[in-house]
């Protein structure tokens, strides 16, 4: 741009009055930066909503499977638990029985009368039948022979002592079929009893 010098007998210069267009430009401005101010907040909160949800997502995918494990393993302990339950009644059932059976034992080695009220039991189940035999071990003839004769057996029934049978068996023989009074079977029977209770 050019520029002239002027003399001192020059009129001096008017001020030029401008038109004022910046005040409006400025609002215009300060209107933009603030619409941009907003539509960066809003990208802000959209992108950080976005991020949280894609992070719950990938939570969820990494923590599913380990949800889905632990289920797995409680349902398993829920059954081991159970078979355990029912191992251990079974094995107590089997100790009661057990201890009971050497407690029987031991008393009819002492006392052989402990087991008249098996015999009379026996006696008393097969009475409508014809019992031909009864087969004991021969340490029991005497009690066998005197409990028979007190619930009224027969004269003509035969006892036959087996050393071959354990001091508990007396089995009576009828035309039906053998009847197994022993003790140990009586122990089973008690055994399968407890055994179908506990499982109910």
């Amino acid at each position: 741009m050019s520029s002239k010098i002027l003399g001192g007998d020059q009129p001096e210069a008017a001020p030029i009055l401008w038109r004022v267009v910046a005040a409006a430009g400025e609002a215009k401005a300060a209107s933009g930066r603030a619409e941009i101010q907003r539509a960066v907040d809003q990208a802000r909160r959209e992108a950080y909503a976005e991020g949280v949800a894609a992070g719950r997502q990938q939570a969820e995918d990494q923590i599913r499977p380990a949800v889905g494990g632990i289920a797995q393993a409680l349902q398993s302990l829920s059954a081991l638990r159970e078979e355990i339950r029912e191992q251990a009644t079974q094995e107590l059932v089997q100790l009661a029985i057990s201890i009971a059976g050497r407690v029987i034992h031991r008393e009819i080695s002492i006392d052989p009368d402990a087991l008249t009220g098996l015999v009379k039991a026996a006696f008393s189940k097969l009475q409508s039948r014809e019992i031909n035999r009864v087969r004991m071990h021969p340490a029991l003839e005497a009690l066998v022979r005197k409990t028979l004769e007190e619930c009224g057996s027969p004269k003509n029934l035969v006892l036959a002592p087996d050393p071959a049978l354990s001091p508990g068996d007396v089995f009576f023989e009828t035309s039906q079929g053998i009847l197994d009074a022993s003790v140990e079977t009586q122990l089973r029977e008690i055994e399968r009893g407890l055994s179908d209770r506990l499982e109910r």
